[in-house]
């Protein structure tokens, strides 16, 4: 049932932000490019250490440090760009949310609104919302580009070297399964994190708004109780979720760690056995492995956001 409800909130999110064609396909181009220029830099470093290896090269070795520093700027340009698309696409479903669901509330009978408490309402709008968007930002920032990265980094140790490809491979899920064993326990902590944090926005809400109330029945010392124990449990929660999603990064980092070791060591083998892979080749396809590990190590952090993220969403999109 859990799975079912997530997966119906991805389509509406998705399905609202493909409302923004423009900016949604400006962002992919983007990311398009952010990831080849990333690609096609460990190419040239490579060919510029296999001509510094060569005599009498100094004419390609300048022809390849000035298309070196050529796509060096290039990327810097478009990763300074594609924050900014990023931005302004979440920011513009951000302002469509909240304008649908003020539009709901005023189309709503009074006695169902009546039925939630105000301070639960303004924390999904609100403090929910926000936590949504921070969410999708990093989605943006590390999922999407890690997960094309990690695709391409693929194709292109292919063309290097099978049998070290096949060790990456072989290797890798590795962290993918640490990660998922993570994820799975912090997103039950994440969903509980914001149901409690709703609870006790309401609580505080509720103290403000009705204090002669509680004063006349003199209900002080339950309501402190009350609000003990909603605080209690937040910092409980979040305390938990975020102990477990901070132990994914560092499990995964380690792991990938010695895959690079292994791979370095049996490719400086393979080099002094006489093999064609080549010391700048090396170096291309070890930026490569960096590249393609590197990403499971952003998709491993951005996992925990993301379940908060979508624990959020299923709050919103209840409303």
């Amino acid at each position: 049932m859990k799975g079912k409800h997530a997966s119906q909130t991805l389509k509406k999110l998705a399905k609202d932000l493909a409302g923004h064609p423009v900016l949604l396909f400006l962002a992919f181009l983007g990311t398009i490019a952010q990831v080849a220029l990333s690609i096609y830099l460990p190419i040239l470093i490579g060919q510029v250490i296999d001509q510094v290896l060569v005599d009498g090269s100094s004419q390609l070795f300048w022809q390849f440090f000035l298309q070196m520093i050529l796509v060096v700027i290039g990327n810097t340009l478009v990763q300074w760009a594609n924050p900014l698309l990023y931005n302004r696409l979440i920011f513009s479903y951000n302002r469509d949310l909240r304008e649908k669901i003020i539009e709901k509330l005023h189309r709503l009978p009074i006695a169902l609104v009546d039925r939630q408490g105000s301070g639960e309402m303004v924390s999904r709008v609100t403090t929910d919302i926000e936590q949504l968007a921070a969410g999708l930002n990093m989605i943006f920032n590390q999922f999407f580009i890690g997960v094309l990265m990690i695709l391409v980094s693929i194709l292109a140790m292919l063309q290097i070297h099978l049998l070290m490809t096949l060790l990456v491979l072989l290797l890798t899920p590795l962290s993918m399964i640490i990660s998922r064993f993570i994820a799975k326990k912090s997103y039950h902590l994440f969903q509980k994190q914001t149901e409690t944090r709703g609870i006790q926005t309401q609580l505080i809400e509720e103290s403000l708004t009705q204090q002669t109330i509680i004063q006349s029945f003199n209900a002080q010392e339950e309501f402190i109780e009350r609000l003990h124990e909603a605080n209690d449990n937040y910092s409980g929660y979040s305390q938990s979720a975020i102990f477990y999603s901070s132990t994914v990064n560092p499990s995964t980092r380690f792991v990938n760690a010695l895959i690079y070791a292994l791979l370095a060591g049996v490719g400086a083998l393979r080099i002094m056995a006489g093999s064609t892979l080549t010391v700048g080749r090396l170096v291309t396809f070890l930026n490569y492995v960096q590249q393609y590990t590197k990403p499971f190590n952003d998709i491993s952090s951005v996992l925990a956001e993301l379940q908060s993220a979508l624990a959020c969403a299923e709050r919103v999109y209840t409303v």
